[in-house]
Order: C-alpha cells, then sequence, then structure tokens
C-alpha cells in the first residue's frame, strides 16, 4: 500500500464528506429523499465524466482518479443514505417509495452511461 495514494484518497473523501453534510443546509427543499436523490444522481454522472473521460485516452493520473473517483464521489454518494430512506419511504407509502428506488437506480445508470457516452462523443 502506497501512503501517498491513501492520503490522496482520504482528502477527496474528506471534501466529499463534508459537501455530502453541508449541501442539504444550504437546499431550502427539505425533503431529504430528493436531495439524497440528487446527490447520488449527480455523483453518478460525475463518474461516468471521469471515465468517460480515462476511456477517451484522457491524460488523467492516478491520483486524479482516486482524488475524485475513490474519494470525493465515493463519499459524496450515499448508498447507505439511500437504503434508509428507501426503507422508510416504502412503509410510508409504497408507490413513492418504489419510484424512489427505481429513480434512484435507473437514473444513476442513465447518468453514469450518459456522462460517459458524452465525453466519448465529444472526444472523437
Amino acid at each position: 500500500m502506497d501512503l501517498r495514494l491513501i492520503v490522496i484518497v482520504a482528502f477527496g473523501g474528506a471534501i466529499g464528506a463534508v459537501l455530502r453534510y453541508v449541501l442539504p443546509s444550504l437546499i431550502s427543499n427539505q425533503n431529504s429523499i430528493f436531495i439524497t436523490l440528487g446527490i447520488n444522481l449527480l455523483g453518478s454522472l460525475l463518474l461516468g465524466i471521469l471515465f468517460g473521460l480515462l476511456a477517451t485516452g484522457s491524460n488523467i493520473s492516478e491520483e486524479l482518479v482516486l482524488l475524485i473517483g475513490t474519494g470525493f464521489i465515493g463519499a459524496f454518494t450515499t448508498m447507505s443514505t439511500f437504503a434508509f430512506e428507501a426503507m422508510e419511504t416504502s412503509q410510508n407509502n409504497a408507490i413513492h417509495g418504489v419510484s424512489y428506488i427505481l429513480s434512484t437506480i435507473f437514473g444513476s445508470i442513465f447518468l453514469a452511461w450518459l456522462g460517459y457516452s458524452a465525453i466519448l462523443h465529444y472526444s472523437s
């Protein structure tokens, strides 16, 4: 294990975690499932863009991938919050719960693909 790479991931993770903590207080809509959905969709789009850049041969260092992909995006997005909110929302209203789950899963996959594909399309 390279301690320097661990520090890079930790630094990116710290920034992502702090932004994840602060962002909901900056948004006036206090419905937390929409905040979590937006964060997870944005993270998926950003990760798709990052891997699209890698696929096109962009000169992106391992350190930058670890900082942004593993550290920042990994800490910014929230699977555990999604899981809890999906359970809680489903208990209150099954249709809303299923809608939230499907929106998160399919929206995340779609936006990751969109970011990746956009980079491939515009780099050629």
